[in-house]
């Protein structure tokens, strides 16, 4: 008997088909069906009906080739995402705040036009890139500040995640509202007197939306994420804080009830300055 295993012919002994005997045979036989199985799983070609070579890729269905395309994606998706949550994790966090601002002045505008609150076109691109400038400012802060707090408290105790609330509450949260405002006036050609006057007028509603929303979403950030999660989980959420924001910087004439007298106290302040400088 002659048997073709790895292009290789192998001579075995006749055995009687009988009896004890034809145990004999089952080992080669079972060996060569393990080998043909094998070189099918590694693409070899395989002998079709009249003798002819017959590729594997050939015998495939169409759910194994749609199989294959899904399992290509997800390996792709999956090595993206490795590389945008880590080595390129700050890149991904500036882009996300300033992308994910963008979105919330977008739901603004679309909310403003439909009430009426704008006359010009439904979307104002200016607008939406000085958004983003002030979004992706903020990116490098966020990344640097919750980086050092997880490595200063690395527990997630209820005494670390209130200090990092606090820490975010008392010096993070008025430093991104200061850079929002500084860098949307100073790309809108304000002067440096009127940014701060708008400063001084939104600042504190502003500061208390900001207490009302993020000690909730921080605990959530602190207590459960992992840090190279935490910027894009406070970017998501900003998407939906920034649609108040934007409507409180960009208000058209809709005077906050504090602005008459802090205008009036900067225009006293200023008389009484002026009388002093003359007298």
């Amino acid at each position: 008997m002659y048997v073709a295993a790895r292009g290789v012919l192998v001579c075995l002994p006749q055995i009687r088909q009988s009896g004890r005997y034809a145990l004999r045979i089952d080992l080669p036989r079972r060996a060569f069906a393990t080998l043909a199985r094998h070189k099918l799983k590694q693409g070899a070609d395989v002998i079709g009906s009249g003798g002819k070579l017959v590729s594997r890729r050939s015998t495939h269905g169409k759910g194994e080739a749609k199989e294959d395309v899904t399992f290509a994606l997800f390996r792709w998706c999956k090595v993206v995402w490795g590389k945008m949550f880590g080595k390129y994790l700050l890149i991904t966090n500036v882009l996300g705040s300033g992308l994910l601002m963008v979105v919330g002045d977008v739901i603004a505008q679309e909310y403003e036009y439909r009430r009426g609150l704008k006359q010009q076109d439904r979307f104002d691109g200016a607008r939406m890139y000085r958004m983003f400038v002030a979004g992706a400012l903020q990116g490098p802060l966020h990344h640097y500040v919750y980086n050092w707090m997880d490595r200063i408290m690395p527990q997630r105790t209820f005494r670390n995640i209130l200090n990092k609330i606090l820490i975010d509450q008392l010096f993070m949260s008025p430093a991104c509202i200061l850079i929002f405002f500084y860098s949307v006036c100073y790309l809108e050609r304000q002067t440096l007197q009127a940014t701060n006057n708008e400063i001084v007028n939104k600042f504190p509603y502003i500061y208390l939306l900001d207490w009302m929303t993020w000690p909730a979403a921080q605990y959530i950030n602190f207590r459960y994420l992992d840090t190279k999660y935490r910027v894009a989980f406070v970017n998501v959420c900003t998407a939906v804080y920034n649609v108040l924001i934007s409507y409180v910087k960009h208000d058209f004439g809709l005077h906050l009830p504090l602005e008459p007298v802090v205008e009036s106290f900067v225009e006293n302040e200023a008389k009484s300055r002026a009388a002093s400088r003359t007298g």
